[in-house]
C-alpha cells in the first residue's frame, strides 16, 4: 500500500484530540478520512490528488503533471482556504517530504494541521498575518522556483512535486504587487511542468481571480459548486444543471476535466473543520 500507515494514524490522532471540535465534527472528519484507505487511493503511487468522491464513494483524482486546477463557488463554504484539504491531505498520506511539498496562499486561515506539516514549505494568510508576512512568503516562492529554473532536467528530477495553493488572490493583489511578482507568476504558470510544478487556484470572486483570467490555458481540471449562471457557462460551456446555479448554498459541486463531469462530494468542509 502506498498509503503511509504513520501519517494516517497522526491525522486519526490530531482529529480525535482537537479541542476547538466538536464530538459530531469529529466523527464527519473521521468518516471522511476513511474513505482515503480505498484501493484506488491507498494503491495509487501517481503523482494524483483526490479532488472528493462520487455518491459510490470511489476518489476522483486531479493529474497534477497535466494543468492547474481551479476550485469556485460562492462565498460560504469556506472555499477560499480550506477547500484544499481534501486535495492536501490525499497528497500527504501517499508521499514524504522528500517527494512532495507545498505552500499555502489564502485571505483566511488554514487548518493548523495543514500550516504546520512538514510538507509545508512556506503558509501565508494575508488577512491573519499582514500583507507584507505574505509578500515575503511570495518571495520565498520565487526563490524556490528560480533555483529550480537554473539546474538540469536531471537535477529537476530529484526535487520534491510541488504544489502552489492560492485562496483568494485577488484580494491582496492590485496592480503594484500583480507587476511587481509578474516574473514569479510566469515562471509558475509557464514553467510548470519543467520546475515540477502545480498550482491550485481557490476563490469566492471568480470573476476577479486573475490567476485563472490571466494563465487560463494552463488549467486543466475544474472543481465548480454553487455559483453564479455566468461563471458556470465559462466554465463548464453547456449542460450547467439546475442546483449549481440556485441561490441557496450546498456542499455539492461538479468536478471537470478533459475527459470527465461528475458530480462529487469534497469533503473540504468536516476535513478542514477537524484539522484546524
Amino acid at each position: 500500500m502506498v498509503i503511509i500507515q504513520n501519517t494516517m494514524e497522526d491525522v486519526k490522532r490530531y482529529i480525535v484530540r482537537n479541542d476547538q471540535t466538536d464530538d459530531a465534527r469529529k466523527k464527519e472528519a473521521l468518516r471522511a478520512l476513511s474513505l482515503f484507505a480505498c484501493p484506488q487511493v491507498a494503491e495509487n503511487s501517481a503523482m494524483q490528488a483526490v479532488v472528493g468522491f462520487d455518491e459510490r464513494n470511489a476518489p476522483l483524482f486531479w493529474d497534477m503533471t497535466d494543468g492547474n486546477l481551479l476550485a469556485t463557488c460562492k462565498t460560504g463554504v469556506a472555499m477560499n482556504y480550506i477547500g484544499c484539504t481534501t486535495v492536501l491531505l490525499s497528497l500527504i498520506l501517499r508521499f514524504t517530504k522528500e517527494e512532495f511539498q507545498y505552500y499555502l496562499f489564502t485571505d483566511d486561515l488554514v487548518p493548523n494541521y495543514l500550516r504546520k506539516n512538514e510538507h509545508c514549505a512556506g503558509s501565508a494568510s494575508a488577512m491573519f498575518e499582514g500583507e507584507e508576512d505574505y509578500f515575503r512568503s511570495l518571495e520565498k516562492l520565487f526563490d524556490e522556483l528560480n533555483y529550480r529554473n537554473a539546474l538540469s532536467d536531471a537535477e529537476l528530477k530529484k526535487q520534491p512535486f510541488l504544489l502552489v495553493v492560492f485562496g483568494n488572490a485577488c484580494r491582496f493583489h492590485g496592480d503594484k504587487e500583480i507587476e511587481r511578482f509578474r516574473a514569479m507568476f510566469s515562471l509558475l504558470f509557464r514553467q510548470r511542468k519543467r520546475l515540477r510544478v502545480a498550482c491550485m487556484v481557490m476563490t469566492t470572486r471568480f470573476e476577479l481571480e486573475f490567476l485563472y483570467h490571466r494563465y487560463k490555458e494552463t488549467f486543466s481540471s475544474f472543481v465548480v459548486g454553487s455559483t453564479y449562471p455566468e461563471t458556470a457557462k465559462e466554465l463548464l460551456q453547456e449542460d450547467i444543471p439546475d442546483w449549481l446555479v440556485a441561490d441557496y448554498g450546498t456542499n455539492a459541486f461538479l468536478f471537470q476535466n478533459r475527459e470527465n463531469r461528475v458530480q462529487i462530494q469534497t469533503y473540504h468542509l468536516p476535513l478542514g473543520i477537524g484539522l484546524r
